[in-house]
């Protein structure tokens, strides 16, 4: 199959971002000085398999930030909002599809569920879907404004990193029955077996007792129970305390493993199956939740999830 026109440029641009961490990794080992050098080489806009433009324009004041930079009209704002939820529903699709090898392979290594995944179109997919998004917006930017948006996606990514909690996002909220546990993760949307649930990374909550879950966002609250694994990892009890996780024991309580990787590269950038990890969600809610959270079908966005059960 030919490559269209657009792919073929994205494709150009992916090899010269590659030759270009070539350089800068060349660069960092004659300097020796691994983390300043590669933060200022590494550009998040141009990773084809980064959904950076979707993830920042998933916060509200990253939003007014956008509109404001650009001179954007609101209806400009509400195309370039549009093309990323079209992204994150096809990233859904992709990723819900995965599953599907996943649980087919279920009884093999991870390094062979890894492999299968790699033979389907998952990483193609990505690539098309993050470069559609890219397309979409540039066209409603103003002429002439288009090498702005990689500057402005940078700088905005290089922020996002620095203020995402390296050490831990655990927050107490005083109750009458003592403190409970907070975790501020992102979360994103999936099709679930009930119209009203959750999903949470660690196969004991879905074959448990299926807690129920209260997760706020912009003063609104929901109890959804937590039906599904998910997103990404089985095993990840991120809630608990660094030496009580099943699995990635040296990331601090409320972290996900997909949030290290995401952000920061943490296991190559990929979950327990060898999969991108395309954004560092925590938490999966099916769109019911999500609408009573005041957010549109296949929008994203940070919550804060409660862990009643767990004390802070």
């Amino acid at each position: 199959m030919g490559l269209s026109s657009g792919r073929t440029a994205r494709l150009y641009k992916r090899v010269g971002a590659c030759l270009l961490g070539t350089v800068a990794a060349a660069g960092m080992l004659v300097a020796g000085h691994h983390a300043s050098v590669g933060a200022a080489e590494y550009s998040a806009y141009s990773d084809p398999d980064k959904t950076a433009l979707s993830v920042i324009l998933s916060e509200g004041e990253n939003v007014r930030e956008f509109q404001k930079e650009f001179g954007l009209h609101d209806a400009e704002v509400d195309k370039a909002l549009a093309a990323v939820r079209e992204e994150n529903e096809a990233l859904a699709k992709e990723y819900a599809e995965s599953e599907k090898i996943v649980a087919a392979k279920k009884f093999l290594p991870a390094e062979k569920v890894a492999d299968e995944i790699s033979a389907s179109d998952f990483d193609e997919t990505v690539e098309d879907a993050v470069g559609e998004t890219k397309d979409s917006v540039t066209t409603i930017l103003p002429e002439g404004d288009e090498p702005e948006l990689d500057t402005w996606v940078d700088e905005q990514w290089r922020q996002e990193v620095e203020t995402t909690p390296q050490d831990s996002g655990a927050r107490t909220l005083e109750t009458k029955s003592g403190g409970t546990l907070v975790c501020k993760v992102f979360a994103t949307q999936y099709v679930g077996y009930t119209r009203y649930e959750v999903a949470l990374p660690h196969r004991k909550l879905k074959f448990g007792s299926q807690p129920s879950m209260p997760i706020s966002r912009n003063g609104k609250l929901v109890r959804p129970r937590v039906k599904e694994v998910g997103p990404w990892n089985t095993y990840d009890n991120y809630w608990q305390y660094s030496k009580y996780r099943t699995m990635w024991k040296n990331l601090p309580r409320c972290r996900p493993e997909a949030q290290a990787a995401y952000y920061s590269n943490y296991n190559g950038g990929k979950d327990e199956y060898g999969r991108t990890v395309l954004n560092p969600a925590g938490v999966d809610l099916t769109p019911a939740v999500a609408r009573n959270l005041g957010m549109r079908q296949y929008q994203n966005a940070w919550v804060y999830v409660r862990f009643p059960w767990m004390p802070a």
